[in-house]
């Protein structure tokens, strides 16, 4: 008998969870998204149906652009704690399967099992294919592979509703006509670096020399090589994580050069952030401010701090400060003796995004942490701009 993953992905899972509230927009185009409000929408989608994606229309794609490639589909307003609580069902029912299940994000999930040949295998996809459409209404893809890289790129092509078997000693074949995109850790960057040499798939990366790789890869070389090659990357299989990050953003119904708006709209960014942490049982080291632009760039500051925490208060003194550090950065410094700056931001606003991570559960019975800013802070992460 091989051992083998069953690897789970949710089609289309936002506006399949809609469509349990709204079966009257089946087999219509539709888009979990911000409003679009007739073209002039802030936001983008989050999850778009086959039938929209046929116009285009796809995952973080400015809601704006999206309308304006399809007016006529229905968008929706998203329901995260609809689609958490959804997930959470899903997860259970895969838990009965094998107590081993493990969720890697709110629509996938895998577990290990085993199989002798390909119908047994087929028959397992199958199968969990039929009761998750059963109990919830909902479909899903199924990759089965000898590992949990391969399982989750086999369920990828098995897109929408779709099982992949990849049995061990078709790994070479299956891997070859791949886009090179399909290896995790290749992302737009080193894919565009592949591109200009000509190696489009798979098989024409692994034919790279030692060098070449080092070169276009660099420190990543060594576990992308051994991805393109069906080599496991991971542990025979992993430990379950917790959240890596928590986060809020929100879009302006405007862009704006505001600060008083921008520090209302942090604290507001901060209140939920620090809701959802407190509500987990966490506490968080660093925290993120991301800003994008009106010309859609956008730049980043982190500060890790000395002690994990959740204060509400700590929270907001931290993302002030990163707010005023980035807009006195975009504005320039002033002298060191000159009278203080008014703040003020040079380009306008579009979005602003708070995040934590570094997250730990708070030991039980023990009292959260107070004054954690009173040392000096641990260097931050270094800036992040992203065009």
């Amino acid at each position: 008998m091989a051992d083998g993953v069953v690897y789970v992905d949710m089609d289309a899972f936002y506006v399949s969870c809609e469509l349990l509230r709204h079966p009257e927009l089946k087999g219509r185009p539709v888009a979990v998204s911000a409003d679009p409000r007739g073209g002039q929408g802030r936001g983008v989608v989050l999850s778009a149906s086959y039938e929209a994606r046929r116009y285009g229309l796809r995952s973080a794609l400015p809601v704006s652009q999206a309308w304006a490639l399809c007016p006529e589909a229905a968008y929706l307003r998203p329901d995260f704690s609809f689609y958490e609580e959804t997930s959470r069902q899903v997860m259970a029912l895969l838990r009965e399967r094998s107590s081993l299940a493990r969720a890697f994000s709110i629509d996938e999930a895998a577990y290990p099992t085993g199989f002798e040949g390909r119908a047994q295998a087929e028959r397992e996809g199958r199968a969990v294919q039929a009761e998750i459409l059963e109990r919830f209404l909902l479909p899903c893809s199924v990759g089965i592979a000898p590992n949990l890289t391969l399982a989750k790129m086999a369920s990828d092509r098995a897109k929408p509703g779709g099982v992949v078997v990849v049995l061990l000693e078709e790994v070479p074949e299956f891997l070859a006509p791949l886009p090179v995109r399909s290896v995790p850790g290749v992302g737009p960057v080193t894919e565009r670096a592949l591109l200009a040499r000509q190696v489009r798939t798979i098989r024409e990366l692994t034919l790279l020399s030692p060098r070449e790789l080092k070169t276009l890869l660099g420190s990543s070389n060594p576990d992308i090589v051994r991805m393109a090659r069906g080599e496991s990357t991971e542990s025979p299989w992993p430990e379950e994580e917790g959240p890596r990050s928590v986060g809020s953003m929100s879009t302006f119904d405007m862009d704006t050069e505001d600060a008083d708006a921008l520090s209302r709209e942090l604290r507001s960014l901060a209140t939920r952030v620090a809701e959802e942490v407190k509500r987990r049982g966490l506490r968080f080291r660093t925290v993120t401010l991301r800003v994008r632009y009106e010309d859609f760039s956008q730049v980043q500051r982190s500060q890790t701090l000395p002690r994990p925490t959740d204060a509400f208060d700590a929270l907001c003194r931290v993302g002030e400060g990163l707010l005023g550090e980035l807009l006195r950065e975009r504005r320039g410094s002033p002298a060191p003796l000159g009278p203080a700056p008014v703040l003020r931001v040079p380009r306008r606003i579009r979005t602003l995004s708070l995040t934590v991570q570094g997250l730990r559960e708070v030991p039980a019975g023990e009292r959260p942490l107070e004054g954690f800013l009173s040392g000096p802070p641990v260097a931050g992460e270094p800036p992040d701009h992203e065009a």
